[in-house]
């Protein structure tokens, strides 16, 4: 028994021994070069073209390995280059058995420091086919169970991507009719990938294909079969591709494009038989959440889509996301694809959106060149909005309220820092309205243009509306509040103008005004509009960004003045005072509400009027007890005739009082002074009327006391109700004083009389029309005989030396 396991054991080592030199044997001789030219024609009977090599050596093992130095592989007939490959080393393993019998069979090729060239020929042949010669398969060509590449690049002339890096790939099957498995590491214009495929047998002109290709934050999975050329029918491929935000921020370079910081960038389509491009169906390319903010402060995009059914139907694009508070939509819809492919920069394409924001809509259609970003593009916009103030989220400012708005424009600028609004057109429920504007949206909302409405309603709008009336027992002046954040947010140098505005309910007219908003400061200089009884002008400025707010106006009537009547009658007021007043007003405040702003007042403010009646009615509206005291006779149904009236009021602090205060006419004169803490709105008065009863002038001091809201009203304690001027009755024409009355009665006295200086101190320091100079009356004769005794008078005045009139 020992015996035969000794015999059995030393004919199994003799047999490996024989196997082990017979190898060896086999390998020194293809080393001698024995083999190479059964090699060289197993090599073209596996590859289907001519191969070329160097010097060739051996390496030793189960499986021989033969390496050849700079080895090349020839192209198809037509191809750019003779070779498809120039081999820097390639290795050929071969099988061992078949070579023990004689045979020369090739199992592994290695290509190491290769330069590979892939095209195709004018019937679209691809040149890595190698079906040309007898060992080929129809699923790619090779019987060689595994080929692997190394250090090597694969050139792609024509292509979007021109050169591939290839790391290690290995290209194998177990048998010749299994599909044919490619993995390994590509580097594409230097990203690191790594791929995993699977080509099956060819059937109907098309390969089955599954494929994987994984990069750093990309995915691109292929799923369908690969054509032997594009144009052959019956073929698809399912395309799905990923990046994330990093991947695709690094590939958009690379096809000529720059992109925002999107979140994910996802793409699915599929891609059939077309020539000279395949067709493409079924594409949806999704962008997820993008931070816009580098476009626009704010603006941050959910999610974004493009659709298209197939390459020659319009696109689709919708997205929607959000800036502030405000929620945005889009939907825009693109030429076809195929028209998009084709796009020259010559080219304009129309292009068809609409922009919502809630019940907000803007639609868009316009050309946009290729060559041009949308930037440059312009568009003819409308919109549609329910309320304007809809759209301050948008653009970050508090916006009024404006219903029913409707506008059209030739918009540019879309989706960068600044809108432009050409040929502007508005109309709402409150405000008619064309122009040209552009909004700066960042970094700072800025408004830039010129705006002209043919009406405007403030109290629509709710800017204009009247106060609400106030019991008595309550402050005169409103406390409303500035509207300070607004001008803080905001930029704007504008010209501005109104045919017709209406503001607390009552129409103004040609209001206009060149606005400037700087870093919170509002300037309207020059400020002008036409009041109910005449045009007014000036500047006013409000300063939101000092501490605390200040606020100026200045304002001045034009022309003859204020039509007083006019203005009675628009504000509703059934009769007062009848003529024409000059307006004056230089004030100053601070303050963030209108009764801070009084309670802090300086400047001045000044009413002067020459002419013109005073009527019962204004008397019996300020009050019955004061118009006693101040005409004692009344006022007949027609009222008194006006010489002048004349007020002006200096304020500092908050403290306003009258530097002139006379109203002077056939009555009389009523002069005195007027004290207003505007503070507190207590009011201190003392006037002085001078009222001629029966030629006898009876002056009668009243003061006032209280408030602005409740006024009290009371005769001087100790003043006397009437006295004398001049002389008793009984010596009234004889006596010295007398005739001196006559003397300066015929004489000549200053230009306009008591008036002129008051009417100069109203005007604050202007010049302006004075009254003529009027009679004196004549002291102790009626009123109603004056003219018969001024003609008496002039003739004893002329025959005492005085002048005549």
């Amino acid at each position: 028994m020992k015996r035969g396991l000794r015999i059995i054991a030393l004919t199994l080592f003799g047999l490996v021994l024989l196997a082990g030199a017979a190898t060896i044997g086999l390998q020194v001789a293809i080393g001698r070069g024995s083999w190479s030219g059964e090699i060289d024609t197993a090599l073209e009977r596996a590859t289907g073209r001519t191969v070329t090599h160097g010097a060739v050596s051996v390496r030793f093992g189960l499986r021989p390995r033969i390496a050849m130095a700079d080895a090349t592989i020839a192209n198809i007939p037509g191809g750019s280059l003779p070779e498809f490959a120039r081999i820097g080393r390639l290795e050929v393993t071969l099988e061992l058995l078949p070579l023990l019998a004689g045979r020369v069979e090739i199992d592994s090729l290695l290509l190491a420091d290769a330069d590979i060239i892939l095209e195709r020929d004018a019937e679209g042949r691809g040149n890595w086919r190698f079906g040309a010669g007898g060992g080929a398969t129809a699923a790619g060509g090779l019987s060689i169970a595994a080929v692997d590449i190394e250090s090597s690049r694969i050139r792609l002339p024509g292509q979007p991507i021109s050169t591939i890096d290839v790391q290690s790939l290995r290209l194998a099957r177990d048998e010749p009719q299994d599909p044919l498995a490619l993995d390994g590491n590509i580097r594409l214009d230097g990203e690191a990938l790594t791929i995993a495929a699977h080509l099956g047998p060819e059937a109907d002109g098309a390969m089955p294909l599954q494929a994987t290709i994984e990069g750093d934050g990309l995915r691109v999975s292929l799923h369908g079969a690969l054509p032997r050329g594009m144009a052959d029918p019956g073929w698809s491929l399912a395309v799905e591709a990923s990046a994330d935000a990093a991947a695709a921020q690094r590939l958009a370079p690379r096809f000529g494009e720059t992109l925002p910081p999107v979140a994910s960038v996802n793409l699915t389509a599929h891609i059939g038989p077309g020539a000279p491009m395949p067709t493409v169906s079924a594409l949806t390319l999704r962008i997820g959440a993008t931070d816009l903010a580098t476009l626009l402060p704010g603006l941050r995009l959910a999610q974004a889509e493009l659709r298209a059914a197939n390459f020659d139907a319009p696109a689709t694009i919708a997205a929607h996301g959000h800036r502030g508070t405000a929620d945005l939509a889009l939907a825009a819809t693109l030429p076809s694809l195929r028209r998009l492919a084709a796009w020259t920069a010559e080219e304009t394409m129309p292009v068809e959106a609409v922009l919502t924001s809630g019940r907000a809509r803007l639609a868009l259609s316009g050309p946009v060149r290729r060559d041009a970003d949308l930037a440059a593009s312009v568009f003819e916009a409308r919109l549609t909005a329910p309320d304007f103030a809809l759209l301050g989220p948008i653009l970050g400012a508090d916006l009024p309220r404006v219903t029913g708005v409707t506008a059209q424009a030739r918009l540019g600028g879309l989706f960068t820092r600044e809108l432009r609004l050409d040929s502007l057109t508005v109309s709402a429920d409150a405000l008619e309205m064309t122009g040209d504007l552009a909004i700066t949206l960042a970094p700072r909302l800025a408004f830039r243009g010129g705006l002209a409405a043919r009406r405007i309603d403030l109290d629509a709008l709710g800017g204009g509306a009247s106060a609400p009336r106030q019991r008595a027992a309550t402050r005169m002046i409103p406390d409303i509040p500035l509207p300070l954040d607004t001008l803080r947010g905001a930029d704007a140098a504008l010209r501005l103008s109104a045919t017709q505005l209406v503001a607390g309910g009552t129409t103004w007219r040609d209001a206009s005004s060149t606005v400037v908003l700087t870093n919170g400061r509002l300037v309207l200089d020059p400020l002008q509009v036409t009041t109910p009884g005449g045009a007014v002008g000036g500047r006013a400025v409000l300063d939101a960004a000092a501490q605390p707010p200040r606020v100026e106006l200045r304002l001045n009537s034009r022309g003859r003045g204020l039509d007083l009547a006019a203005l009675r009658r628009a504000f509703g007021v059934p009769a007062g005072f009848d003529g024409s007043a000059e307006l004056a007003i230089d004030l100053r405040g601070q303050g963030a509400t209108s009764r801070a702003v009084a309670a802090s007042l300086s400047g001045q403010a000044g009413v002067a009027m020459v002419g013109g009646r005073f009527t019962g009615a204004t008397a019996l509206r300020i009050g019955p007890d004061l118009a006693r005291l101040l005409l004692p006779r009344g006022t007949p149904a027609g009222g008194v005739t006006l010489r002048c009236l004349a007020l002006r009021l200096s304020a500092d602090q908050g403290v306003a009082q009258s530097e002139a205060m006379l109203m002077e006419g056939d009555f009389g004169r009523i002069d005195g002074n007027i004290a207003i803490n505007l503070r507190d709105e207590t009011v201190a008065a003392r006037l002085l009327p001078d009222i001629s009863l029966m030629g006898v002038t009876v002056r009668a001091p009243v003061v006032i006391g209280g408030t602005m809201a409740e006024p009290r009203i009371g005769v001087e304690p100790g003043a006397a109700l009437a006295r004398v001027l001049g002389d008793t009755v009984a010596n009234r024409l004889w006596r010295s004083s007398t005739m001196e009355f006559l003397r300066d009665a015929t004489g000549s006295g200053p230009a306009g009389g008591a008036c002129g200086p008051a009417l100069t101190l109203a005007r604050l320091g202007r010049a302006g029309p004075m009254p003529a100079p009027g009679a004196t009356p004549i002291p102790l004769i009626p009123r109603e005989i004056q003219g018969t005794a001024q003609d008496v008078v002039r003739g004893i005045g002329g025959l005492l030396g005085g002048r005549r009139r």
